[in-house]
């Protein structure tokens, strides 16, 4: 629910013109919910002897949250400019 809520509040945000700095502050909240999440997970996977999967997936986690925030950020200008032209 959180992740829907930054990626919503970015493309609004976008939308009422707010700067393309803004995709780092939502990209930065999918990746703290992200990483929240598989924290979870980091004691099952040390005791396999695989936590080097959690690095990896925290690193594949913030480029999934930047290619998200942008997206969103990208449809509310879009969307932004299409109602100007209107």
């Amino acid at each position: 629910m959180i992740a829907y809520l930054a990626i919503l509040t970015t493309a609004l945000a976008a939308f009422f013109g707010a700067p393309i700095w803004t995709v780092i502050i939502g990209a930065g909240v999918l990746v703290a919910s992200s990483v929240s999440e598989q924290r979870k997970l980091a004691e099952r996977l040390a005791n396999i002897g695989a936590s080097h999967m959690l690095a990896m997936a925290a690193w594949q986690s913030a480029g999934h949250a930047l290619l998200a925030s942008g997206a969103a950020f990208t449809i509310g200008t879009v969307s932004r400019l299409a109602m100007l032209a209107a």
